[in-house]
């Protein structure tokens, strides 16, 4: 099977292509944003058919297809809700019209193309807590409308099989610690081990569902030949909500004991206080979490002792 991944050179891509089979040929579309991989990216990702290019550039795509996709995992995003308040042309590009080049291309032209996976956000809910796959929706920032918009494009066009993922707060091993807008658990690590402290916003009260790296390869893969997923909309997550604080505290202790965590009263521009997801449609389908917020820490810590900073 030849299977497509955007963005597979990053933190959830390169995961998912370790545990494909071996029996599949993966095509990777990267731009190797330099945000996220560094002034020097690793570009040799074994196995693999790299293609450097941006999706929101028709060429790249065209020669994406042109190795013959059974498979789309569509992960590529420009991520990070605050930097997309503010650079808003940037993330509508990558996001929707790097979406609707594909489209154009699975609607208008000759593919192998049997499934598109989306890799969507929690963000599209806005402000609700135990969050459901059909509750009422409510971006409240920049990134969430174009994720939304991409959910909506692909829901509303495509005459093949989709799966849609709404992933958690995703974390792990693998995860940027260059990109100053990838996931907290990163960006607090860091700056413990370069000994700053650390605000907490919104008086300290906000929760989230972290979900480990590799239950989110886990359920992505799923999905792959399983038509129970077809044409879904599947959060993923652990189901548990814990407080931005605490998981804070826990970093704190594990990496530098002699930094101060500062609560504050900001409010960041488009976030959320509160989310959880619920993960009832996800287990109906066979899949659950296996990592713990406790477990997954642990795992993400020993690795990143390993980095360079």
């Amino acid at each position: 099977m030849n299977i497509l991944v955007t963005g597979g050179a990053g933190f959830i891509g390169r995961a998912i292509i370790k545990k494909l089979s071996t029996d599949n040929n993966i095509i990777i579309l990267d731009n190797f944003l330099e945000q996220v991989h560094g002034a020097t990216p690793n570009k040799n990702i074994p196995d693999c058919t790299v293609i450097e290019g941006d999706i929101s550039d028709k060429k790249a795509w065209e020669l994406a297809f042109s190795y013959n996709p059974d498979i789309i995992l569509h992960l590529a995003s420009e991520t990070g809700t605050g930097q997309s308040m503010t650079e808003i042309t940037r993330y509508a590009n990558t996001n929707i019209i790097g979406t609707t080049l594909m489209l154009d291309l699975l609607n208008n032209t000759k593919h192998n193309v049997k499934k598109v996976i989306l890799s969507s956000s929690r963000a599209v809910y806005g402000e609700q807590d135990n969050i459901e796959s059909n509750k009422k929706l409510n971006p409240l920032s920049v990134y969430a409308v174009t994720k939304l918009t991409q959910e909506q494009l692909i829901s509303s066009s495509l005459n093949i099989p989709y799966t849609i993922f709404r992933y958690q707060n995703v974390y792990g091993p693998g995860q940027s610690i260059k990109n100053p807008y990838t996931g907290i658990i990163s960006i607090f690590s860091k700056k413990f081990r370069s000994n700053f402290d650390v605000d907490i916003w919104d008086n300290g009260k906000p929760t989230r569902d972290f979900v480990y790296i590799d239950d989110v390869v886990d359920a992505t893969i799923l999905s792959i030949d399983n038509s129970h997923t077809n044409n879904q909309i599947i959060n993923v997550g652990t189901g548990e909500a814990i407080s931005i604080l605490e998981v804070t505290k826990i970093l704190r202790d594990k990496i530098n004991k002699n930094c101060k965590i500062n609560i504050t009263k900001y409010h960041r521009p488009g976030d959320i206080l509160h989310a959880k997801a619920d993960i009832t449609k996800a287990k109906k389908l066979g899949w659950v979490p296996k990592v713990n917020i406790i477990q997954g820490l642990h795992r993400f810590n020993t690795w990143f002792k390993t980095q360079e900073t």
